[in-house]
């Protein structure tokens, strides 16, 4: 299975103005506004957490949807990732997180993961996780996507969507087709934040350090 990285979005419910947390140094961004893909948790852009997880699981090759409103971003992607034969960044219009799917769907031909750019704290056995639960039921059912999400009662962070008590992840399993899909609703327990606010960025700063 393949995955999908979402790191083209506006981020406007985080919007941090400081030069020392400015990832890459020829910042061409005349706003200074810091991309969310490259907010630094504990020293390292956020996105690199997410990256470093997906190449230590099953999944096999890692595409990076990027935007107009990510130009940092994908620079910082070229320079680092450049070299890796399983990486590839997607150029998509910047319109809204559904429309820039649909633009990376023609590069998949099955079922494909598909994460935000704001979880730093996903891991490798999690990710193996979600594939198997996927590949079992898709097996023996007619579900051609699966939601991630989480308990609203065991969700640490600042969740800005509920949906039936339950705290999407940021996290689908998707088939590559267009329209909607039969979809089923995956719980879990792992401890994962999406980072909305400072306050989340600071939870999460504190869980990675403790690991």
């Amino acid at each position: 299975m393949d995955a999908l990285i979402m790191a083209g979005g506006k981020g406007t419910r985080l919007k941090i103005k400081n030069e020392h947390e400015l990832t890459y140094k020829n910042n061409t961004n005349k706003n200074n506004d810091i991309e969310k893909p490259l907010l630094k948790i504990n020293g390292k852009p956020m996105i690199d957490y997410i990256v470093e997880e997906l190449l230590k699981s099953d999944i096999d090759k890692i595409y990076i949807a990027v935007s107009k409103n990510t130009p940092e971003t994908e620079l910082y992607l070229t320079k680092k990732y450049g070299s890796y034969n399983n990486i590839f960044i997607i150029n998509t219009s910047g319109t809204d997180y559904i429309h820039d799917l649909n633009e990376c769907i023609e590069y998949f031909s099955e079922p494909f993961m598909v994460l935000s750019c704001d979880i730093p704290t996903i891991n490798s056995n999690t990710i193996n996780k979600i594939i198997n639960h996927y590949q079992y039921i898709s097996k023996s059912s007619d579900i051609e996507s699966l939601c991630v999400a989480i308990e609203k009662d065991r969700y640490i962070g600042n969740p800005t969507i509920v949906i039936n008590n339950c705290i999407p992840a940021g996290i689908n399993i998707l088939s590559p087709k267009y329209g909607e899909q039969k979809e089923e609703t995956y719980i879990i327990d792992e401890p994962l934040i999406n980072i909305n606010t400072l306050e989340d960025k600071a939870l999460v700063e504190k869980m990675l350090k403790t690991k």
